[in-house]
């Protein structure tokens, strides 16, 4: 009997240690994911940061915007809208997504609302620029017409970007996000805190080209 009693304590404490390996090998690939998207962020946000001052640099040391000799640019208003909202959408939705991980729960739905609300983004945005080019207005057409075409274009090379995080994330296959099942929570975090970085550029984009 005591054998029997030593074998099950010698199994369950077996059993515990590796749950508590488990748990810190987890642990540890959180915080090396988290410390890594941190200095992504962070090396993006500089990269915008400093197409952001050259385009107010260029905006201010200029007399008129359009600069004179160029026509206004075709204000696009309900293309514009969209894909700000598309963008908020996604951002809403990785804000979810990144909660129930936490929590252990299904993120299935959030991430698929996330990737749509993504596509949407691009399409809008694919859509303006279209619509410029049917007015002739190209990316040589002047420097404001310029500035629109590659700030948009290298903002939506981002959002391509962070719906390829996304579908790393498998957000296709069903039960992700349960526990054991689905993406880790530091891995969720990590992808939503890009989304939003991407989201908050577009804003500020929106407010200084379109806007003001």
């Amino acid at each position: 009997m005591s054998d029997v009693v030593l074998a099950a304590t010698a199994a369950r404490a077996d059993t515990a240690g590796k749950a508590r390996d488990a748990l810190e090998d987890q642990a540890a690939r959180g915080a090396t994911t988290s410390v890594g998207m941190i200095v992504a962020l962070s090396a993006l946000g500089m990269t915008f940061a400093a197409l952001l001052l050259a385009y107010a640099i260029v905006r201010v040391q200029s007399p008129a915007w359009p600069p004179p000799g160029e026509a206004p640019l075709p204000p696009l208003w309900g293309w514009r809208v969209l894909a700000t909202a598309a963008s908020v959408a996604g951002s809403v939705a990785m804000a979810w997504a990144a909660r129930r991980a936490r929590a252990g729960r299904e993120v299935r739905g959030w991430l698929l609302a996330a990737a749509g609300s993504g596509l949407a983004f691009l399409a809008a945005q694919a859509a303006a620029l279209a619509a410029l080019e049917r007015a002739g207005i190209g990316p040589s057409a002047g420097l404001a017409a310029s500035v629109v075409y590659a700030l948009c274009s290298f903002h939506a090379l981002h959002v391509v970007a962070a719906l390829l995080t996304l579908i790393a994330l498998g957000p296709l296959r069903r039960g992700a996000g349960v526990t054991g099942r689905g993406p880790a929570p530091a891995r969720v975090n990590a992808v939503a805190a890009f989304w939003h970085l991407v989201t908050a550029v577009w804003c500020v984009l929106f407010l200084g080209v379109f806007v003001s």
